[in-house]
């Protein structure tokens, strides 16, 4: 009886750590809102929203991490990514590593001030770096101007995106290991800095990784809260990076081609029918993603020579590398290790770069580690529609990709549009549970098995 008792008690027990675990945030939160309060207007807004993001996140998380077992430490990671990224930020205030965070707070903050007037800005677009100097100025003008407190906003988006990336991968893989998949999404050092200040980094994480969880939650029912999260991730990416929009648009819809439809004689009907849409929706985003980029037509001539021209562009400054051809089969394989890993510690020619180059290695060392999770994903990947989405989007980015020449330029969008991908193959072979009559159940397969 007294053991039935323990075992009662023991989930109460977790919560009453979780909840004290919260106390020191708070305490931080305070303690900076304080200090903040004393200085300027601004600073008092900057305040106000972090003690907001605070109060919103412990509902949030809470929630979230209901939903695992008693054991789970998912909620002290939230708060630990969390304190990690406003730390990241602060580094990138004092380091100056912000990129174009002060232009886009300049103009967020001009375009405010003609909002104010009641006129409306004419140099703003609906897409890229035009439609972020729109949001920073609709955003300065219902809170305010304030250049820390929007960084902060930028910082909690990030954090955002990774978690609709760890639920993406609890829908899509319910037997990977979810543990292991929850320390390297939220506490991946390049995707803490680089999604953590006011800029393309933080949104498109938020978008991407809202796509990727409407997409896990379609390819096992149709459901309002797929198409919702997945509509949503998609538009965000389509005003923000149309190209990347459009990479992940045919990552996904090659996905449900491949699907077996089960409806008796309307199958061919509905396969059709989804061919049809497909075709619709994806000329008309790659239509406007390839005007965006600056290409007429979308033929490999075309492409071939936009990589060229990106190639010649961006290998500029002291970052600057000299890049591999896709365009022939050895340079595609080699573009691979270029995107994922480099620079290597002997192209290190910075701080910034010798971290990167570290991470790097360490990345590769540890896929070569959990090789057999990787080849394991792979070869689900005409079973797991899943997978066959996280390959065809890796390839696809590695290969628009590797017409980046600039070290800078490479580690900081990969981190935010595609580690969160690969690590999912990392991770994905978890715990293989027993079914009841004794039978040991794959990664992947089984129930959930697609």
């Amino acid at each position: 009886m007294a053991t039935l008792v323990s075992r009662a008690r023991e989930p109460r027990r977790h919560r009453f750590r979780d909840l004290l675990m919260l106390l020191p945030l708070f305490a931080v939160a305070a303690g900076v809102g304080l200090f903040l309060t004393i200085k300027d207007e601004e600073t008092l807004r900057a305040s106000v929203i972090l003690s907001t993001l605070v109060l919103f996140s412990f509902v949030l998380f809470w929630r979230i991490a209901r939903a695992e077992s008693d054991d789970s430490p998912l909620l002290a990671i939230l708060w630990a990514s969390f304190a990690l990224k406003l730390g990241a930020m602060a580094y990138r205030f004092y380091g100056s590593v912000l990129a174009d965070a002060f232009v886009y707070h300049w103009r967020g903050r001009a375009i405010a001030e003609q909002l104010a007037r009641g006129e409306w800005p004419a140099d703003v677009g609906a897409f890229g770096t035009q439609f972020l100097r729109l949001v920073t100025g609709l955003v300065y003008y219902n809170l305010g101007v304030t250049f820390y407190g929007i960084t902060i906003l930028w910082t909690w988006f990030g954090l955002i995106g990774m978690v609709f990336f760890y639920l993406a991968f609890r829908e899509a893989f319910p037997n990977g290991d979810r543990r292991l998949y929850m320390y390297l999404v939220f506490l991946f050092p390049s995707m803490l800095l680089w999604t953590s200040s006011l800029g393309k980094d933080a949104l498109v994480i938020m978008c991407l990784g809202m796509a990727a969880y409407g997409v896990a939650v379609l390819q096992r029912r149709m459901s309002i809260a797929g198409l919702w999260w997945g509509g949503l991730g998609a538009a965000g990416m389509f005003m923000i990076r149309p190209h990347l929009a459009g990479v992940f648009l045919v990552a996904s819809a090659s996905t449900f081609l491949f699907r077996p439809i089960r409806a008796g004689l309307l199958s061919p009907i509905l396969r059709l029918g989804g061919i049809a849409i497909m075709i619709v929706v994806t000329a008309t985003l790659m239509g406007t993603a390839t005007g965006y980029v600056g290409l007429d037509e979308v033929g490999s001539a075309e492409v071939f020579q936009f990589i060229s021209e990106y190639q010649e562009f961006s290998a500029r400054g002291g970052s600057a590398f000299e890049q591999v051809n896709p365009a022939t089969p050895l340079g595609f394989l080699m573009a691979f290790p270029t995107v994922l890993f480099r620079p290597f510690p002997w192209e290190a020619h910075n701080f910034h770069a010798a971290v990167a180059s570290v991470e790097g290695l360490a990345l590769l060392m540890f896929i070569v580690y959990r090789r057999r999770s990787v080849i394991a994903a792979i070869r689900s990947v005409r079973q797991s529609s899943y997978v066959m989405l996280l390959v065809i989007y890796i390839t696809l980015f590695v290969f628009f990709f590797s017409a980046i020449g600039n070290f800078g330029i490479i580690v900081r969008q990969r981190a935010s549009q595609l580690f969160p991908f690969v690590l999912m193959l990392v991770a994905y072979l978890g715990t293989r549970p027993e079914t009841p009559d004794g039978v040991v159940v794959s990664a992947g397969e089984g129930r959930y098995g697609r």
